[in-house]
């Protein structure tokens, strides 16, 4: 008997689907993926801020402090450890060994790193008026400690690589290439992360002095200069001015006082000149 193949209706290793079609699905479904990746390292770095070890922690301050030349400055440090002496015997923040270093950069700015070391940049320490206004700022990076947003603010990556550093150990060449690809120190913080260490340098300025004098001096210096607020829209760091309706609220309502503020130390008001001249700019 002869053999006649049966015929076949249509080629099974083509999809009738139109091409679009599954280009659609395709990238529905990679991004779809991604945005779950992504989700999973943001709580992967929520879990890494409440549980790094102190040791892991330190060694991560290690990595971010190459990243930001200057030297440790002992007038800063100062008046960092009278602040800190006015905080409960159980706050956690007595667990760092806090240090600061000035940085020769010119940006009016500070930052909070990680295993306790603050950066204070010399463009800041030049807009400083008072001492008052050095300890709100100062203030201020305690209560990012505080809250741990030095640690989420550096981003997604900070999971992966707390993650190799428990793997691999800190010491170990993977962790070390893993944390210079994926870490990132330029630090972002939200605005409720904002005005959160905002409120709580408030309260320790006015356990310091017993007023709070200065506080909103130096943002009212920075408002004058950042002039409209529709840049600040989609920006994470709030205009100067809404920093100051918000301080003058809390103050209010706290009942705190104002009172005369103590003048920046020679020492200090030329901290910022002697950075300049020992880096040639």
């Amino acid at each position: 008997m002869k053999f006649t193949p049966k015929q076949l209706n249509g080629n099974i290793n083509v999809s009738r689907a139109h091409p679009l079609t599954e280009l659609f699905w395709l990238l529905g479904g990679l991004i779809l993926a991604t945005g779950l990746v992504f989700l999973l390292l943001g709580f992967a770095t929520d879990w890494a801020a409440e549980k790094i070890p102190v040791s892991v922690e330190n060694w991560l301050g290690e990595q971010a402090v190459t990243q930001f030349p200057g030297e440790r400055n002992q007038a800063l440090e100062q008046r960092l450890q009278a602040l800190l002496a006015q905080l409960p015997a159980d706050s956690k923040l007595h667990q760092y060994n806090f240090r600061v270093v000035l940085s020769p950069s010119e940006q009016v700015n500070a930052v909070a790193l990680p295993g306790g070391t603050i950066v204070v940049f010399a463009g800041l320490l030049k807009q400083v008026r008072s001492e008052n206004e050095l300890a709100m700022i100062l203030a201020h990076e305690l209560g990012h400690f505080a809250h741990r947003d030095h640690l989420r603010g550096l981003g997604r990556g900070l999971g992966l690589t707390v993650a190799a550093a428990l793997l691999f150990g800190e010491e170990n060449a993977a962790s070390d290439l893993i944390a210079k690809t994926l870490m990132t120190y330029r630090v972002r913080y939200s605005r409720a992360q904002e005005s959160a260490a905002d409120r709580f340098a408030l309260d320790l300025l006015n356990k310091r002095y017993g007023h709070v004098g200065g506080s909103t001096d130096f943002f009212v210096r920075m408002a004058k200069k950042a002039g409209s607020r529709i840049p600040y829209l989609l920006a994470s760091h709030p205009h100067p001015q809404a920093r100051i309706d918000q301080l003058d609220r809390l103050i209010k309502e706290k009942g705190y006082l104002r009172k005369e503020t103590r003048p920046l130390t020679a020492e200090l008001r030329t901290a910022g000149q002697k950075t300049d001249k020992s880096t040639g700019q």
